[in-house]
């Protein structure tokens, strides 16, 4: 058994204890997934109460999701002076506030507490989450309004955590002996959401689609032997059915991967009108009697996302296992005949939970039932002018977007293909660039008249001299396939304010795993193989962009 299967197996068999309603810290600490971590991360820790044995829980769901965090801990600091700071991937300030609203009021508090944020955010670049609890919702959606002031910051609520687990969060009995007043059955409540919600969602890269098995998956039972009115649809399997149908609401693409016959599983979806999924709102399909690993790929494929943008859920941890092994950056979880164990596996894995959904994220689902209709178009005719005069596409152009700063920085995360330097800019860096006189910091919404896509492109460039250097180029998947590519970037970047001052324009490159596309474009321009692309900066003479003329018949605009 290669060592890819086995740790799926083990992380599969330690889901019913990581995500049971109440998991109990014997339970957790019993777990062992072994070394098999791909993420190393570091996380400094500002605080004034004990967050130690929380991690000691955390760690599990950590290595669960095949990460590996190193905790600086300071000294308890309520006056957060961060002393000793070193750099870090993550700032995590552990906040008890009762320690601070028994001396002031909450108003007083927050604004000394924004200042502090202030001068942490200036000593770093990396996401910072608040976590404390607070006493009403007025408070809250102050503290909220406060971390939206600034970029790159998260309000880690963990009262409403607790309140929404059906724990205590206090317990005041053992704040002495254990240095914080957080109830035992909290810290396992906020160690899981610790690990499987706020670090994933403000480091990782977002699980795009979930691949869904279906027989003992969606359902009780199987189609083919129990017929379409035989399978069982439980209580469990209508609330996971109805979760999974959320996500979807909020952008994530669902595809059905199934060994059935595709008239059969048609049928079931056709007549089944208890499914709270319908057919339609799976993004692909593959229903059919081959390997799950090459459908996955095709799934991928479809959706113009990589392979670990993917979650697949199956009953059949063997099929799971054989998936990761041919497929090792695919996520997996093991549909457990409660369909509540699945639910909650599903809640809870790293990287499907966001701090905030966008309006970008809703737009996704749409936008890809209409690239069907795109492609459909694309066939019907041969001159690609038409083809675009016919969709009636608009690009609008964007030299100041303040207001789209955090969707930026969510597609620089995001985006694997058409990335070309790989820098994955956070908010804050991106921020820090928007404010500097010598950058640019623009993007490109993308619509026709079967749907707006949205924002689709991000473009940071910087100013050296004579020199200005695209720092950041990202193209999301779904503005692919329309040869916009050269408009998009170019013209971008010749109505950048600094792009008038400059000799010659250069473009950072790093090869990625996955980024061939936006290499290959730029090979083109530079009149090279893609291979003899260097890493590093690659310039194009300022007369070429001077010179280049965008797509006719596509409408251009200036927001």
């Amino acid at each position: 058994m290669s060592s890819e299967m086995s740790s799926t197996i083990k992380r599969m068999e330690g889901q019913p204890v990581l995500f049971t309603a109440r998991p109990t810290r014997l339970s957790l600490q019993q777990l062992n997934f072994g070394e098999d971590q791909n993420r190393v991360v570091t996380a400094n820790v500002w605080r004034n109460h004990a967050l130690e044995s929380i991690v000691s829980l955390a760690n599990p769901y950590f290595a669960f999701g095949r990460w590996q965090v190193a905790f600086n801990f300071g000294d308890y600091d309520d006056s957060l002076m961060f002393a000793g700071y070193t750099e870090a991937d993550i700032e995590l300030l552990w906040l008890d506030s009762s320690r601070y609203l028994e001396n002031t009021d909450f108003v007083s508090w927050s604004e000394w507490l924004l200042t502090r944020l202030g001068v942490l955010r200036s000593m770093s670049k990396a996401p910072i989450i608040v976590a404390t609890w607070l006493l009403s919702d007025e408070q809250r959606q102050r503290m909220q309004a406060i971390v939206d002031t600034l970029p790159d910051i998260y309000f880690a609520d963990i009262g409403s955590v607790c309140r929404e687990a059906g724990v205590e969060l206090l317990d005041m009995r053992i704040a002495v002996a254990t240095g914080s007043p957080v109830s035992n059955a909290a810290q396992a409540i906020l160690a899981r959401k610790l690990a499987c919600h706020w670090f994933p969602a403000a480091l990782a890269p977002p699980i795009k689609a979930l691949a869904l098995d279906l027989d003992n998956t969606l359902h009780k039972g199987i189609l083919g032997e129990d017929g379409i009115q035989g399978v069982e649809l439980t209580p469990q399997h209508i609330a996971l059915q109805a979760s999974i149908k959320a996500l979807q609401q909020k952008g994530i693409f669902l595809a059905l991967v199934s060994r059935n016959e595709r008239v059969d599983v048609e049928d079931l979806f056709a007549q089944r009108d208890d499914f709270p999924l319908k057919w339609d709102d799976f993004a692909a399909t593959e229903v059919s009697w081959g390997d799950k690993a090459s459908a996955i790929a095709r799934v991928a494929q479809a959706l113009r996302i990589a392979p670990d943008a993917v979650l697949f859920v199956d009953d059949n941890i063997g099929e799971l296992a054989a998936v990761t092994s041919h497929l090792p950056t695919v996520h997996a979880i093991h549909a457990h005949e409660n369909a509540e164990l699945t639910q909650r596996a599903m809640e809870y894995y790293p990287g499907l939970w966001r701090w905030k959904v966008t309006a970008d994220d809703v737009k996704r689902n749409q936008d890809m039932k209409a690239n069907a209709l795109r492609e459909s178009l694309l066939t019907e005719v041969t001159d690609p002018e038409e083809y675009l005069r016919n969709l009636q596409v608009a690009l609008v152009f964007n030299h100041s977007p303040q207001e789209h700063l955090s969707r930026l920085a969510d597609l620089c995360k995001k985006t694997n293909q058409f990335n070309l330097a790989m820098r994955r800019f956070s908010l804050s860096e991106i921020t820090e660039r928007y404010q500097n006189d010598n950058a640019c910091v623009a993007c490109v919404q993308l619509k026709d008249r079967l749907s707006d896509s949205g924002i689709i492109a991000v473009i940071v460039a910087e100013r050296h001299g004579d020199l200005l250097v695209i720092e950041e180029l990202c193209i999301s998947c779904r503005a692919l396939g329309r040869q916009l590519e050269d408009t998009i970037v170019l013209w971008t970047i010749r109505n950048m304010p600094q792009f008038k001052t400059c000799e010659q324009v250069a473009f950072r490159v790093q090869h990625g795993p996955r980024n061939q596309p936006a290499v290959g474009w730029l090979a083109g321009h530079l009149e090279v193989s893609p291979d003899a692309v260097q890493e590093g900066l690659n310039g194009i003479p300022k007369h070429k962009l001077e010179q280049f003329t965008p797509v006719q018949s596509v409408q251009l605009t200036e927001e």
